[in-house]
């Protein structure tokens, strides 16, 4: 039986598993990424890194008769990555990550550039900072220098590609989320590029990451000690791949996967827009035929970790989380790195709103996970509101692995949440991708059903539904009342030279 290495770029953690044709992962490793931060705001990877973690956490996993039986390499990786490239295709620049938010800094100016064009609708991208046409904008204003010397320009997944085969391309689904994909041509948005002196034939060519195929570097395949015919598959991005490994490409499957960030995602073979001017809903194509259409949050597991870092511990498995108590609840809105809906997202910052002498370190950490779930709520009433209805609710990631934070999240969204059977499914998603990629008996749409088997599901509970739906209304109207208030701090801020 064959053997696929599937290799997942987080933005805090880099994963390498051996998955087998059935799905199941074979061995796996894991570590967290060091963070470049120089100045305040600025955060990246840098490249050889990430190259030296790869290759290392691959040498573990191939051990004994492994190695004749890989027959794939596939990578899933994070959006909004921006890297600047010299002409010989060599890093200027590391890889920014969400958490980078030196483009906040000329927002405004960016806005105010791009007037006269209607970015969402013809990228499906809100205006909102984190993407990758808003990051090219800083640079051309703030780093001109730098952004003149640049020939060409990566993603994280054309980075990977090209490294592992030589070909500088990226899959459909990365290049959606970079705010200069034109989601109704399916290429780069030339009128976009252009107003900044850039080019499509600049950025890496774009694929169907689900079927495109390149021979794996002869360099790399010696390397680790591969046989001859090893082949590399584009692949997706990270949150599409647990969507795959989740089976959640089925009409009316919402995917949510709770991580450092968060997202809530439904396919359809349509494109969705938000009719309501907040935009948030963003569709990315998956391929020519299947969207992802939703949201997502920047902030999820991020600011309960920064509580219990920066703050204070807190045990997050500790039933006192639920505790929905009678005196006046306290709200957080959790928004430590800005969010991605056009209106409230772009300058939002966090707040813990009705704090009283009762309140306790467990009340804060609560507020923070309902904060999130609440923000989660908003998401899917936008999807409800667009008539992209969801019928089942599959949660992922990291954060299914806080209980009270499960059924917190069943309680305020009001459906049963199933939880996929076997971890990393993200890691199954991609290596079930790249087998399916030469076999036309295989369907992408099924792949993953088999880890609905042993699924374990959390039901709503009544009483707190009905609270929550309350506190939801209110939690809603402080959000968007803050709104403006949001962007007149922003411009509070000191800057010195």
């Amino acid at each position: 039986m064959g053997l696929s290495i599937a290799i997942d770029l987080g933005t805090t953690n880099l994963k390498v598993g051996l998955v087998n044709e059935g799905g199941e992962i074979i061995s796996i490793r894991s570590v967290a990424l060091p963070i470049q931060s120089k100045i305040q705001g600025h955060a990246e990877h840098h490249p050889e890194d990430l190259k030296k973690i790869i290759l290392g956490l691959c040498k573990e996993l191939l051990v004994g008769d492994y190695k004749d039986q890989i027959r794939y390499v596939v990578s899933s990786t994070y959006q909004f990555g921006l890297m600047l490239l010299d002409k010989h295709y060599e890093p200027l620049t590391g890889l920014t990550l969400l958490s980078d938010i030196r483009s906040q800094k000329t927002f405004d100016a960016f806005l105010d550039s791009y007037k006269d064009f209607d970015i969402y609708d013809r990228t499906g991208c809100p205006l909102i900072s984190p993407y990758v046409l808003a990051r090219l904008f800083y640079f051309s204003t703030q780093e001109k220098a730098l952004f003149d010397e640049a020939a060409y320009f990566a993603d994280s997944k054309s980075f990977i590609f090209k490294w592992l085969t030589g070909e500088f391309s990226t899959d459909l689904s990365t290049a959606a989320a970079s705010q200069a994909y034109n989601i109704h041509q399916g290429n780069w948005d030339e009128a976009l590029l252009s107003h900044i002196g850039l080019s499509g034939k600049q950025f890496p060519e774009i694929k169907d990451g689900t079927s495109y195929l390149s021979p794996l570097q002869e360099d790399i395949r010696t390397e680790l000690g591969l046989t001859q015919g090893v082949k590399v598959l584009l692949g997706v991005y990270d949150g599409a791949a647990l969507v795959i490994g989740s089976g959640g490409l089925q009409e009316g499957i919402g995917i949510m996967n709770v991580g450092t960030s968060a997202m809530l995602r439904v396919a359809s073979n349509t494109a969705a827009f938000d009719k309501n001017d907040n935009k948030r809903i963003q569709p990315y194509a998956l391929t020519k035929n299947i969207f992802l259409n939703g949201g997502a949050l920047n902030n999820a597991a991020l600011p309960i970790n920064w509580l219990r870092n920066s703050l204070f511990d807190v045990d997050v498995q500790d039933t006192d989380l639920l505790n929905l108590g009678t005196s006046s609840p306290l709200f957080c809105l959790p928004y430590l790195t800005s969010e991605r809906d056009s209106k409230v997202g772009p300058f939002a910052s966090g707040v813990f709103f009705g704090l009283r002498p009762y309140h306790t370190k467990v009340d804060m950490a609560r507020s923070v996970l309902e904060g999130v779930a609440y923000s989660m709520r908003y998401i899917f009433d936008a999807l409800t509101e667009n008539q992209l209805h969801i019928k089942e609710l599959r949660m992922g990631g990291g954060g299914t692995n806080i209980k009270p934070w499960v059924q917190i999240f069943a309680n305020i969204l009001n459906l049963p949440i199933h939880i996929p059977s076997g971890d990393e499914l993200g890691i199954v998603g991609s290596a079930m991708l790249a087998f399916a990629s030469e076999d036309k008996e295989k369907n992408i749409n099924t792949i993953g059903s088999h880890s609905l088997i042993n699924n374990m599901t959390i039901y709503p509970d009544a009483t707190a539904v009905a609270v929550h739906n309350k506190r939801y209304q209110f939690f809603k109207n402080l959000r968007e009342s803050l709104g403006p208030l949001y962007k007149e701090h922003a411009s509070l801020a000191h800057h010195t030279a």
